[in-house]
Formats: C-alpha cells, sequence, structure tokens
C-alpha cells in the first residue's frame, strides 16, 4: 500500500516538475495563460484513474498499452485544438475547449502511463 502511494506521488510530482520546467508549453500548451495549471487539474485525475484500474484490471500490461493508447489521443486533440484554435484568430471556442481539456487529459494521461509503468 506504501509503495503504491509513493509511485503515485512521484508521478503526479514528475508530472507537475514538467509543467514547471516548462514542458507543457514547450509542446503546446498556451506558454502564459495555463501551462502549469493543465497539470495540476490532470495529475491527480490520472492517478485516480490508474489507481482504481489497477484495482479492477491486475495485469499491467494492458493498463501500460491503454493509457498510451490515450496519451496520444489526448494529446492529439490537443493539438487539433490548438491548430484550429489559432487559425480561426482565437475565435472558435469548442477549438480553445479541445485545447484546453485536450491538455488537461494529456497530462492525466501521463501521470497515468507513469503510475502504471512504475506501478505492479
Amino acid at each position: 500500500m506504501l509503495r503504491t502511494l509513493i509511485i503515485a506521488l512521484g508521478a503526479i510530482l514528475i508530472t507537475l516538475a514538467f509543467a514547471w520546467l516548462g514542458g507543457t508549453a514547450a509542446l503546446g500548451a498556451h506558454p502564459k495563460a495555463w501551462p502549469v495549471q493543465v497539470a495540476v487539474i490532470g495529475a491527480p485525475i490520472g492517478v485516480i484513474v490508474a489507481l482504481i484500474l489497477g484495482a479492477v484490471v491486475p495485469s499491467k500490461l494492458p493498463r501500460v498499452i491503454l493509457f498510451a493508447i490515450l496519451l496520444g489521443i489526448a494529446y492529439f486533440l490537443a493539438e487539433n485544438g490548438h491548430k484550429d484554435f489559432a487559425a480561426s484568430y482565437a475565435e472558435d471556442q469548442t477549438a480553445g475547449k479541445f485545447w484546453f481539456f485536450g491538455w488537461i487529459a494529456t497530462c492525466a494521461a501521463a501521470t497515468a502511463l507513469m503510475n502504471a509503468v512504475a506501478g505492479r
């Protein structure tokens, strides 16, 4: 139990440090408005999902594959939202929401993936 909590906390801290050091902004999150906010929201969500799925699916490999696929989908949605939002000169609100929530999902999936890889 303690090992699980340490791994979960480590995954959250790695995601937050990545965002704090500018990793999310460098990959396409809004550089001034919310590069750290998406990690603060997404990281705990990712750990909760990883812990729940870890209790339901005891095998490690399916969880790692699932979270890797979800990470790719979330990043794809965030980048497409970013491009569409910029192309519309910040008038396409749906694209802006895809950009923002896509980045929250990206941080959640990345944290869940780290938790699944490091866990049992």
